[in-house]
C-alpha cells in the first residue's frame, strides 16, 4: 500500500487503502426481463389500431335453408401516444480538475480523462434509471416521467376501470389458495390474446409479500418452497437486479421490488406502493416499447436508440460538456388484466 502524510499530523504518515464509494442502488430487473419488446422507431409519436372482434358460436341449420347466419364486422379504434423526451447534460469545468486529487489516490491530480470517465457514467445511470421508472409505471397501466407528467392513461385510452382484488391477508381465515385461483382465472379469462399465458408474476411492495408468506394458509408452503434448490437457483437469478424476495405458490411468482427512485423535485418513490402489489401477466405482446430518433439534424427522421451521447468542447477551451438524449415510449396492451392487489 502506498504511504501518505497524515493529515492530523503533517509529520506523520500513514498508508492510504482503497477508497470507500456511496453509490445509491441501482435497479433494472424490469428491463433484464426483457418484458416490453422495445423497437426503433423514427417519429416522435406512435399510432395503432385496437382491433376487437367476439367468436360466437354458429348455430345448426335445416340442410338445404337459405336463411343462413350472417357474421359481425370487427370494431376497429385508432390510438395515438406521444413519446416522451429527455436531455440531460454534465458540464466539466478547469474547477472540476484544478488543484483536485484523484479520489483513491494519495497524491496522483485529477485529470480531464477521469472527469469525463465518471460524467458518461453518471448520465447512463441517470438513463437507465429513468427508463426504468418508465417501465414500472407502464406495468401498472399508466405510462408516467419522473417529473409526474402523464403519457398515457391506457384505462382511460380504452374506456375500463383497473382491475383490482383484495387479498384479504389480514384475515387468518383467507383461503389465499383459492384467491390466487381466482386472480389466474380473471387474467386468463379477459387477457384476449390469442394465445397461451406464459407465466404470471406479482410483483409486491415488501409489507405485502410479508403478510403473504406469513399468512396461515401459506406460512408452511412458504417454509417448504425457501428450502428447496428451486427457491436458490430463482433467488440468485434475481439478486443481482434488486429483487429481495422470490416465492411460488399455486403457479404464481410472487417477487419484492424494493426498488426507490429519487424524483427531480427532491422526493422518492417507492416502485409498488406500500400494503399493494402488481400483476404482470407474461404473454406475448402484452406490453410495447419505443426509442424515439435524437433532437440533432442528422436525427431527424432516423430510426431511435436506447441513449444518444453527444461531446462538445468549448472554443476557448474553458468547458466540456457531454450531452444525453433519450425519447422512450412504454405502454401496455391490455390493460384489463393488470390487476392491482392489496394485502387488506
Amino acid at each position: 500500500m502506498p504511504t501518505t502524510r497524515d493529515p492530523s499530523n503533517l509529520y506523520g504518515i500513514v498508508d492510504w487503502t482503497e477508497e470507500v464509494n456511496e453509490v445509491p442502488n441501482q435497479y433494472g430487473w424490469v428491463k433484464s426481463q426483457g418484458i416490453f419488446n422495445m423497437s426503433p422507431t423514427t417519429q416522435t409519436s406512435v399510432l395503432f389500431d385496437r382491433n376487437e372482434k367476439d367468436i360466437t358460436l354458429l348455430p345448426a341449420q335445416k340442410r338445404g335453408s337459405r336463411h343462413d347466419t350472417v357474421g359481425k364486422d370487427r370494431s376497429v379504434s385508432t390510438f395515438a401516444i406521444p413519446l416522451s423526451f429527455f436531455k440531460h447534460s454534465e458540464f466539466i469545468t478547469p474547477e472540476d480538475i484544478q488543484s483536485h486529487r484523484m479520489p483513491g489516490t494519495p497524491d496522483s491530480p485529477e485529470t480531464l480523462a477521469n472527469v469525463r470517465q465518471n460524467k458518461f457514467e453518471d448520465g447512463r445511470v441517470a438513463v437507465d434509471q429513468t427508463q426504468e421508472y418508465m417501465m414500472i409505471q407502464a406495468l401498472k397501466g399508466i405510462t408516467t416521467t419522473p417529473d409526474g407528467g402523464e403519457l398515457v392513461n391506457m384505462f382511460t385510452l380504452f374506456g375500463i376501470s383497473q382491475p383490482t382484488m383484495n387479498f384479504a391477508l389480514g384475515t387468518a381465515t383467507t383461503e389465499v389458495y383459492n384467491k390466487v385461483s381466482e386472480l389466474k382465472r380473471n387474467v386468463q379469462k379477459n387477457i384476449r390474446t390469442g394465445s397461451v399465458i406464459q407465466g404470471i408474476d406479482v410483483i409486491c411492495s415488501e409489507s405485502f409479500f410479508d403478510q403473504l408468506v406469513t399468512h396461515p394458509n401459506v406460512k408452511e408452503a412458504y417454509l417448504n418452497w425457501s428450502s428447496n434448490s428451486r427457491y436458490r437457483d430463482e433467488f440468485s437469478d434475481y439478486f443481482s437486479w434488486g429483487i429481495s424476495d422470490v416465492f411460488v405458490y399455486n403457479g404464481v411468482r410472487f417477487i419484492t421490488y424494493p426498488a426507490t427512485f429519487n424524483l427531480p423535485g427532491g422526493t422518492t418513490e417507492d416502485a409498488i406502493e406500500d400494503g399493494f402489489a402488481q400483476v404482470v401477466p407474461r404473454a406475448r405482446g402484452l406490453f410495447r416499447g419505443y426509442y424515439g430518433p435524437n433532437d440533432k439534424l442528422t436525427g431527424a427522421n432516423q430510426p431511435g436508440r436506447e441513449i444518444f451521447a453527444f461531446e462538445y468542447r468549448d472554443t476557448r477551451d474553458e468547458n466540456h460538456e457531454i450531452e444525453f438524449e433519450t425519447a422512450p415510449l412504454m405502454f401496455a396492451t391490455k390493460p384489463q388484466v393488470l390487476y392491482k392487489l392489496s394485502a387488506s
